[in-house]
Order: structure tokens, then C-alpha cells, then sequence
């Protein structure tokens, strides 16, 4: 029902624009919560090979709160992940090591020119300060990777 709605939400979408879609997995209302409620382990590996399927041109994948089995990478072939690797509700900022070890381990099960290094989702609740910080160091382990 899901795939369905978001094929009609894509129906008239012009060429060239790159169809993209989040997939969240549950989201705090305060920074280091600990306890708020997500979606099943097993819900992205649930609905992969739809999203694979369907018109979704780049997915966005939350990894950093929660790790994914990485095999879960392994059922999208023709789709870009945009994959969480910076969480956007812990005041601890991951270094840059951190970061660029699960890009690592992600290559073992996607191509690199359809991945992108990205936080889990957006960075309302964190401040300017902070969430700049954790940026710094996403893109520092992005550009320290060569493909």
C-alpha cells in the first residue's frame, strides 16, 4: 500500500529529477533519548526488494542509531542509498574513524557511485554547534574514502 502511494506521489514527475525517499525508523522528541519507539529491526529488510522495485531512484536508509544487518544493502542493484551514518539525536559527535569504518563496511555490499554518506535524518533537534560538528566529521570520512 505504501510502494502504491508513493508510485502515485511520483506519477508526474518530469524527467531528470531524481526520485527520492525516506525511510524512518522512529524518531525522538529529545536528544539522548533512549527509550522511544522503532520500527521492527526486521521492517527494512520487510520491504527492501519493493523499494527496489519501485520507482524510488535514491533511498534514504537510518543506520547510525540502530546498525542494519549490511546485507540488507545487498537487495538494492539499481537503487542510490542514501545511508545514515551520523545520529541526528545523540549529543555525542562520531568520530570521524567511526564514521568512515561502516562507509567501509557498507562497500562490502554496494556499489560506491550509489552511496552517499549522509546523518540518519534530519538535524532539527541538535544545535547549530553540534550538528555543524557532526557534519564536519561526516564529510571528512566521506572524502577519506577512495573509490
Amino acid at each position: 500500500f505504501g510502494v502504491e502511494n508513493l508510485e502515485r506521489a511520483f506519477q508526474n514527475c518530469p524527467e531528470g529529477v531524481t526520485r527520492t525517499a525516506h525511510m524512518c525508523c522512529g524518531y525522538p522528541d529529545v536528544i539522548d533519548a533512549v527509550d522511544y519507539p522503532k520500527a521492527p529491526r526486521e521492517s527494512y529488510s520487510q520491504i527492501a526488494d519493493a523499494m527496489e522495485d519501485s520507482s524510488v531512484m535514491a533511498l534514504s536508509l537510518e543506520d547510525a542509531h540502530r546498525y542494519n544487518d549490511l546485507s540488507l544493502l545487498e537487495h538494492f542493484k539499481t537503487t542510490t542509498i542514501i545511508f545514515g551514518v551520523v545520529a541526528i539525536a545523540k549529543s555525542r559527535v562520531e568520530a570521524v574513524e567511526e564514521i568512515r569504518k561502516r562507509l567501509m563496511d557498507a562497500l562490502e555490499h554496494i556499489d560506491a557511485n550509489r552511496l552517499i554518506a549522509a546523518p540518519d535524518c534530519g538535524l532539527g533537534i541538535l544545535g547549530r554547534e553540534l550538528a555543524v560538528q557532526k557534519m564536519k566529521n561526516l564529510c571528512a570520512a566521506a572524502h577519506s574514502i577512495e573509490t
